[in-house]
């Protein structure tokens, strides 16, 4: 069992690489940088929601962050909610979004 979750904070930023875009609607570098994060911490990205609100034409460089909303716990498992945000090289906003991530209280490996 990891103790990484009771550390978290609400507020706490996750920031992820910048990439180049390969279309309008790639999630993917998104979801890496959440599973990333989560990964060494013991934990499993469970969801993603993402809404592109302007256009990204192929290489135009982008650079998603999350910043921890919430967390719940329950009595099998713990979860953090993250708002994501994806900026292009300007600084405007292309996507925002959901995640959640889940820390399992107990990690059973095959």
């Amino acid at each position: 069992m990891t103790t990484s979750f009771d550390s978290l904070r609400i507020g706490d930023g996750i920031d992820g690489p910048s990439f180049g875009a390969t279309r309008h609607d790639d999630d993917a570098p998104i979801t890496r940088m959440i599973a990333s994060w989560a990964g060494p911490l013991g934990a499993v990205h469970r969801r993603l929601e993402t809404r592109w609100v302007r256009p990204v034409r192929p290489g135009d460089t982008v650079h998603p962050t999350g910043l921890i909303k919430a967390k719940r716990a329950s009595k099998k498992s713990r979860y953090v909610l993250i708002d994501v945000v994806v900026r292009n090289r300007s600084g405007k906003t292309v996507a925002t979004g959901e995640a959640i991530v889940e820390f399992p209280r107990d990690l059973i490996c095959p």
